[in-house]
């Protein structure tokens, strides 16, 4: 063997020569196994994928030399006079504009809050919808909700007032459609060899996409195409929920938990901002999308609030979206009891989620009782709230510094969770409410002082009349 022979790359060296038909008699195949394909990815990662491209999808068009379609919006124009709206007390009117301006004030981006977006490359109307916009088809008008990027619940008095931000009442699905569309004429094929679209959505977009030219003058054009809005304007959250309810009565409704998270944003905002919650958004989540476990709930957040609040156990997310969508009704007026909701709320949270952690590291079931959300923590803030309710704020810290000695006792059981356990195999009646009283019952008896540990079994015998 030569030395130039040992310098050839290995696939030529290691060849056969195959008779293959139509071919010359020098046709050669390498020897050896066949290159594996690669994986295709599964639904939830390619949907990961296209909602990461189109989050970032404005910015990448402006790198890619877009940016003569892509002016920074201005002060948005009416185009005619706003009408007055006696339910809420705004304003709405009518606006048109590039899609270049329209993917820009109304970013995806913090919008997914009516429902999560879904699987519209393969849904057979959004694919219609996505191809006839495309092909020049009118768009029906969006409804853009005008708020205060300062605070949510505040009213914004002008549209061209400085610090706005623009919130999707109805229309989510209709500009992530948009976003495909763009995606579509100006990647094509590219789409499906990363993993973004399957190839049989190509294969239906691929002749509407081609009839728009070329990728670069296609997707300038998209860019200019007019898109048609009512805004809605000096709102608050409760007249956003009002409309977002009221709009979207037809299609598929508004889950309680979205419901929830859009009613008690400033809260949540502050749990995440202030007191460094890790908090888990049902509203900006791809559906099926599993929870972190180490992560809480927003729902669960927001309903552990209004049992700390209310000392009430059984707080019902129904009734407690009921009662906001009352006029009357105003939340966390007093900014000391927005303090107090963060205080305890942090201390769960920061405090005693991670010791949950260390203590009970070899079990899931116990190490993420806190953070898994439902009866345990809104019960747990229940009686925290008796306690500052009964007493102050001052007796409350002092009890549940209480509860942070006992987590860090070095014994493997400190909060007795396997009687908890057990103890709630044996409610067979009523379990919902019995298990919140059970927890409510149990750590309240312990703030007070009644007991010095957590006594499962003797809450549970007083409630079932043992």
């Amino acid at each position: 063997m030569t030395a130039q022979h040992l310098l050839q790359p290995f696939f030529v060296r290691n060849t056969a020569t195959v008779t293959v038909p139509g071919a010359t008699a020098d046709t050669t195949l390498p020897r050896g196994p066949r290159p594996k394909r690669d994986k295709a990815p599964t639904k939830l990662e390619r949907l990961e994928k296209l909602r990461e491209r189109i989050l970032t999808l404005g910015q990448d068009l402006l790198a890619e030399g877009f940016g003569a379609q892509l002016p920074p919006p201005g002060p948005i124009r009416l185009t005619a006079e706003a009408i007055r709206d006696p339910k809420t007390g705004g304003w709405i009117g009518h606006v048109e504009e590039p899609l270049g301006t329209y993917i820009q004030r109304v970013s995806i981006v913090g919008n997914f809050s009516q429902r999560p977006p879904f699987d519209h490359i393969v849904d057979p109307i959004y694919r219609r919808l996505i191809r006839d916009f495309m092909a020049g088809a009118v768009m029906p008008e969006a409804k853009v909700a005008v708020l205060s990027s300062t605070g949510s619940e505040h009213k914004v008095a002008a549209l061209d007032a400085p610090n706005i931000r623009c919130s999707m009442i109805d229309g989510l699905q209709r500009l992530y459609c948009y976003c495909l569309a763009l995606l579509l004429v100006l990647r094509r094929q590219h789409l499906v060899q990363e993993g973004v679209i399957p190839a049989d959505a190509w294969n239906y977009f691929a002749e509407s996409v081609q009839s728009t030219g070329e990728p670069r003058q296609g997707t300038a054009a998209l860019l200019q195409r007019l898109i048609r809005y009512e805004v809605f304007s000096e709102i608050d959250l409760s007249g956003l929920l009002h409309y977002m309810v009221t709009f979207n009565t037809g299609q598929r409704r508004m889950s309680l938990a979205v419901q929830r998270e859009i009613m008690r944003q400033p809260l949540i905002e502050e749990l995440e901002k202030q007191a460094q919650i890790p908090v888990w958004h049902a509203m900006y989540t791809l559906p099926n999308l599993p929870r972190p476990k180490d992560q809480f709930d927003a729902k669960d957040l927001v309903l552990a609030a209004e049992a700390f609040l209310t000392h009430n156990a059984h707080v019902s997310a129904a009734e407690e979206a009921e009662r906001f969508l009352d006029e009357d009704h105003y939340y966390l007026e007093d900014i000391g009891e927005i303090q107090d909701v963060v205080t305890v709320l942090q201390y769960l949270a920061t405090q005693m989620q991670p010791r949950l952690l260390q203590v009970y590291a070899a079990d899931p079931t116990r190490r993420f009782i806190l953070s898994g959300g439902g009866t345990f923590v809104i019960s747990l803030a229940a009686a925290c709230g008796y306690v500052r309710w009964r007493n102050n704020m001052k007796m409350l810290e002092g009890a549940l510094d209480k509860l942070l000695v006992l987590l860090h006792r070095p014994v493997e059981d400190p909060l007795h969770l396997d009687a908890y356990q057990l103890t709630v195999t044996r409610i067979t009646f009523a379990r919902g409410k019995n298990m919140r009283r059970l927890v409510y019952d149990t750590f309240l008896r312990f703030f007070s002082g009644v007991t010095s540990e957590l006594e499962w079994e003797d809450t549970v015998g007083q409630i079932l009349g043992d």
